[in-house]
């Protein structure tokens, strides 16, 4: 058994007047040279639009703050380390503990 692949086309044909809607310039015949502007359409993309904006490089005055802010966050969990130390070196968590179940 043969099969033949015949071509089924989904739209029909266009007739000339719907062509020379969609393509002025090949209907008319002009040369490229004089070939339209074409509007560049605009970026609805959030983050591009930021990237443009945003410069790429960090500031001196982010920088310090950055800085700060990474210093004061790693001296803060340094100081709450040494306290939980302490703490239970001490015997307070056992007590506070035993004092929460006995009530």
């Amino acid at each position: 058994m043969t099969t033949a692949n015949y071509p089924i086309l989904a739209k029909p044909p266009r007739s000339a007047q719907e062509l020379t809607k969609e393509w002025p310039r090949i209907a008319t015949k002009q040369s490229s040279l004089t070939r339209p502007k074409v509007e560049a359409e605009p970026e609805t993309r959030l983050w591009k639009i930021c990237s443009e904006v945003a410069p790429q490089r960090l500031s001196g005055i982010e920088w310090i703050a950055l800085l700060f802010f990474a210093a004061s966050a790693f001296l803060s969990l340094a100081f709450c380390a040494c306290e939980w130390f302490h703490l239970s070196n001490s015997g307070a968590l056992e007590q506070i503990v035993r004092t929460i179940l006995t009530r």
